[in-house]
């Protein structure tokens, strides 16, 4: 259960919370925030101690990062009250604001709340994640030491482990269900899908185009293999350059050299999410960009998160095959119902002992889902079907709006 919720925390809540600080201020502490969500998929690879400690590295840097942003909110305000330095020379006023430091004075309390709390936010997430993964070695230290002092039981003088079949299998079910969600395509092929169609832009159409190509290989009931390999890595890396481009694009200073009605602000489907004041106006920082909708707000955190699963993807693809045949063959059906059963390992001198207790809720719960999982998988090629029919039918009824409204104005 430890190894469950620590994968929670590092594959879902900490990238979240990443992808909401570096959207959340049109400043230049957002760019920080979004270099760390570019790594984040590349931590806890395996359970190795190097990645372990590179995990904690990893979480210290970006816990004394993001708390030194927030102190640094008050102390200069605190200073700029003492020596008002921002009143007194508006172009350190200005440098400051397009870094993420603004003056406090005449702000309302929500909005003052509202600047400083992305990096509350990673703070906290980075300090839990860490005090977990601190008080989780800890417990399987003193694990493994109890069961080390243990004296092994005697069988005919070669040593027994005793082991719940039912714990093997929920172990086994855990790591299946991680390998599902790392290194299937459709779920790659699905979160693509969706990046590309919330906003038009040409990077969007080369998505929609591998997804097109890829669901009607995988619709013809073939197998990817290694193949997919190359195209996600194209993908990955230009999903990079175009978060890398929209962040960028929110800072005011880029704003001022490239209109959003501009053609190549239009290409790459660039949108001013939120806009910074000069100054402080009306007890506000920024206000919210009227003249877009939901879907602006949207598709930056869709291609966040179409990058974030893609580099899962690439990341285990050597051993996509191995872990799914592994997983199938180790996950068969329950013994039968006599109380011990002894199995002697292969080539060791070492048989276990396994306890053929019935499995509890939560284990049964874990079968469940392991079942389920492997119905989606197996039958994802009837789904890719159903989303590209669908796409193909709302692109045609965009399309027909779009015409109709153009001869209706002409």
């Amino acid at each position: 259960m430890a190894e469950l919720i620590l994968f929670t925390l590092v594959r879902l809540l900490l990238p979240f919370t990443l992808i909401i600080a570096s959207l959340s201020r049109p400043v230049a502490l957002s760019m920080i925030y979004l270099i760390m969500f570019f790594v984040s998929p590349w931590l806890l690879q395996t359970k190795s101690y190097f990645q372990r400690s590179l995990l904690k590295f990893y979480l210290v840097f970006t816990c004394i990062l993001s708390a030194i942003f927030a102190i640094g909110h008050l102390l200069i305000n605190f200073f700029n009250l003492l020596f008002p330095y921002m009143d007194i020379k508006p172009s350190i006023t200005i440098i400051l604001r397009q870094v993420g430091f603004v003056n406090f004075m005449g702000l309302r309390a929500i909005a003052i709340f509202h600047w400083i709390l992305p990096d509350i936010m990673v703070t906290i997430m980075a300090l839990i994640v860490l005090v977990f993964i601190v008080l989780s070695a800890k417990k399987n230290s003193q694990s493994k030491d109890y069961k080390d002092s243990e004296m092994p039981v005697e069988y005919n003088n070669e040593p027994v482990t005793n082991l719940r079949y039912s714990e093997i299998n929920r172990l086994l079910i855990i790591a299946y269900i991680r390998s599902v969600l790392k290194t299937s395509p459709i779920f790659s092929l699905i979160v693509l899908y969706v990046a590309a169609t919330l906003r038009p832009s040409l990077p969007g159409s080369l998505y929609f185009m591998i997804f097109i190509v890829a669901g009607t290989y995988w619709a013809l009931y073939r197998q990817f293999n290694c193949g997919m390999h190359y195209p996600l890595i194209v993908v990955a890396i230009s999903l990079s350059v175009q978060i890398i481009c929209f962040v960028s694009y929110q800072l005011p200073v880029i704003q001022s050299y490239l209109n959003s009605e501009s053609i190549w602000a239009r290409i790459m489907g660039l949108e001013a999410l939120l806009l910074l004041f000069n100054r402080n106006w009306n007890g506000m920082i920024f206000k919210l960009n009227n003249e877009i909708h939901v879907d602006s707000y949207l598709s930056p955190v869709a291609l966040m998160w179409a990058y974030f699963v893609i580099a899962l993807n690439i990341i285990h693809h050597r051993r996509y095959k191995l872990i799914f045949t592994t997983m199938r063959m180790k996950i068969g059906p329950k013994p039968d119902d006599q109380p011990h059963q002894l199995i002697r390992q292969p080539g060791q001198n070492e048989i276990i002992a396994v306890n053929n207790e019935k499995p509890s809720t939560v284990e049964q719960f874990f079968y469940m889902i392991c079942d389920l999982t492997s119905f989606i998988y197996k039958n994802s090629y009837i789904l890719l079907n159903i989303v590209m029919m669908a796409s193909t039918t709302t692109n045609f009824i965009l399309l027909k709006n779009s015409l109709y409204n153009q001869l209706t104005t002409n």
